[in-house]
């Protein structure tokens, strides 16, 4: 990762959570937040949203607490219902029928 931001690439980071893969479910969380600081853009599913943050809400609120520095934008993907999108300058929009994700800015 470090050979790749020093050539100028965008890092882009997502788990893609597989948790029969792991020993256990706080490796998988200890292992998957280990680079998180790293990514520019992340990407989760509403479900890795929850494991991640042990909060069965999908919102501004949670989305927000995965928030770092380095971080230029989140998404988080919401099944048939499209995504949500966050930067450090927009706020959510919700829209059912988005062929693309739902623009969040903060």
């Amino acid at each position: 990762m470090e050979v790749a931001k020093d050539a100028g690439a965008l890092l882009s980071y997502d788990p893609n959570l597989r948790l029969p893969l792991w020993a256990s479910p706080e490796e998988a969380r200890e292992k998957i937040m280990s680079i998180w600081d790293k990514a520019e853009v992340i990407k989760v599913s509403d479900n890795e949203l929850e494991f991640l943050t042990g909060s069965d809400k999908i919102d501004e609120d949670v989305a927000m607490s995965l928030w770092h520095p380095n971080l230029k934008l989140l998404l988080v993907t919401l099944g048939d219902k499209g995504c949500n999108y966050y930067t450090k300058v927009m706020y959510p929009l919700t829209h059912p029928h988005s062929l693309l994700c739902n623009f969040i800015s903060l």
